[in-house]
């Protein structure tokens, strides 16, 4: 996951505009836990992170989380997959599943037996519903914490630690991959929390260039939809947009960075059945390791920010009633929940939709004998995210043209890809990702747009939100996308289960996509 954070209220946030007029809810105070002694009044949370060193720091903790995260939305699930293949058995038989193209197979799970792709699914949707729960606690206490670096650091420090047990489960036994399926389930879980943190500071970086400055929300809104009324406020826009871009394009860098260690692992040591998901297991605690040695470094130079002042409330009560004042704020902030709803139907769309292109890449050229290849097309994949995030970040100042219409734009590529997958479902159809070119130019088509509309989405929403609830509105984003999120994966086992075809799970991400589009129609960035 996904891409995230935001601003506190008082009585009004829209009479609060400015941060020095809250001071309260921003203080301008440093922690503790910052860096070094403080023999002076603290400077603002603007002033600190305006620094070079502040931003080089948290791109840098961006940087770490990319091996992990890549390995756990692409070896990890492999490795997974090429276990239920080898320990499951043809449906009505005992004769071993086969490898590749159309797979009847089913593994035991719980008590019964389902079809070995759709033990993937359900695992991402168990996954999924309990990175939910943490994210509620986690995202409704975040913005109270003076220790919001530490917090940050410590998650991705156990982030990376999960994934160090992955090189020992080699052993083709049942219990070993219910033992990889449990980490796999951890990791997830523990994604959302330094998810929440670690985009809670991207307002932060925006407001330190002067983007939420006197007239907060207004300012911006007001360069967002039209860009030659105040070169000033485009400028701001403009440099928010990149930090945006910035962070996802670092953490990709930390992710291809993994991905080439899998791909010479791979290609070294060989190919087959049991040997490919061994080398992807190998990488998975090598990026383990990559991830706690950059984590630890960026998380020294990055400074901490004095948290909001908790009230007298048990923790666990006040995260459950910052969620439901949350949703009281719909009146309040209509355009912003719009606009949230419609990234978090196409964000579940687009991973579900990746995790079954993921499957139906190693199904369609070969569980073992493909593994070769899916190196380098998981490797291809985060090249063309990178180049379209930055592709987008440089032409964004100089194509001047609204920003919905740059939404539309990619979010049109998206329901193409979607759909193209649809249309194969026939088998009397030769197209749809049945050859090889296929998934290459859905991956350049899809990843490209993808990347690009995760930050165009990041830097719009950072600008429609109250200042001063950073981690609490970005919480509530990944929060809600995980409140749909697992449905879908459970929709996409529970389709996958009955037609032992992965095209059919498409339909419902294409669904989404479609809804998505509607609510970014229907929000006006102007109000």
């Amino acid at each position: 996951m996904t891409e995230l954070a935001m601003p506190i209220p008082t009585s009004d946030p829209d009479k609060t505009p400015t941060v020095a007029g809250n001071k309260q809810d921003s203080s301008p105070e440093m922690s503790s836990d910052d860096m070094g002694p403080i023999s002076s009044p603290s400077p603002k949370p603007e002033a600190v992170l305006s620094t070079k060193r502040a931003l080089l720091a948290w791109l840098l903790l961006c940087f770490s989380t990319g091996p992990t995260g890549s390995m756990l939305s692409t070896y990890v699930p492999a490795s997974i997959q090429s276990m239920a293949n080898i320990l499951g058995h043809q449906r009505g038989s005992h004769r071993k599943c086969k490898t590749r193209g159309a797979i009847d197979c089913v593994v035991k799970f719980g008590s019964g037996e389902i079809d070995y792709n759709s033990y993937v699914l359900y695992l991402q949707a168990i996954a999924r519903a309990c990175e939910g729960i943490l994210t509620i606690l986690f995202s409704g206490v975040a913005d109270y914490s003076n220790y919001r670096k530490t917090l940050m650091l410590v998650s991705i420090i156990l982030f990376g630690s999960l994934a160090l047990p992955f090189a020992g489960l080699t052993h083709r036994s049942y219990h070993v991959l219910v033992a990889s399926s449990v980490l796999y389930c951890f990791l997830t879980t523990i994604q959302s929390a330094y998810g929440v943190m670690e985009s809670s500071y991207i307002p932060l970086f925006m407001r330190s260039t002067g983007l939420f400055g006197s007239g907060g929300r207004t300012r911006i809104q007001s360069a967002v939809q039209s860009r030659k009324r105040d070169p000033a406020q485009t400028r701001s826009l403009i440099r928010g947009a990149r930090v945006s871009v910035l962070g996802l394009v670092v953490g990709n860098v930390g992710s291809i960075v993994a991905l080439l260690i899998g791909l010479i692992i791979t290609h070294v040591r060989g190919q087959g059945a049991l040997n490919g998901y061994r080398n992807f297991l190998l990488a998975i605690t090598i990026a383990g390791c990559l991830t706690i040695v950059f984590g630890a470094i960026g998380g020294f130079f990055i400074p901490s920010v004095k948290g909001k002042t908790r009230p007298p409330t048990n923790l666990l009560f006040l995260s459950a009633r910052r969620f439901v004042s949350l949703l009281k704020s719909i009146r309040k902030y209509p355009e912003a929940f719009k606009l949230c709803i419609g990234w978090i139907l196409w964000n579940t769309a687009y991973s579900n939709f990746n995790s079954v292109m993921a499957l139906l890449f190693r199904e369609t050229l070969g569980l073992g004998s493909g593994d070769k290849e899916y190196t380098v097309w998981t490797f291809t994949a985060l090249i063309f995210a990178c180049c379209g995030s930055i592709s987008w970040m440089f032409a964004f100042p100089y194509i001047k043209i609204n920003i919905k219409t740059w939404a539309y734009t990619f979010l049109t590529i998206n329901l193409l890809c979607l759909l193209w997958g649809c249309i194969g479902i026939s088998k009397h159809v030769t197209i749809g990702y049945k050859h090889r070119p296929e998934f290459y130019i859905e991956q350049f088509l899809f990843l490209s747009t993808s990347s690009a509309l995760r930050s165009l989405n990041r830097v719009l929403y950072a600008s429609m939100l109250p200042v001063g609830r950073e981690a609490q509105f970005f919480g509530l984003e990944i929060t809600l996308d995980l409140a749909t999120g697992w449905i879908n994966p459970l929709v996409q086992g529970t389709i996958q289960n009955r037609t032992h075809n992965l095209r059919f799970p498409m339909i419902p991400n294409l669904l989404l996509m479609l809804l998505a589009l509607c609510f970014y129609i229907w929000t006006n960035v102007e109000k």
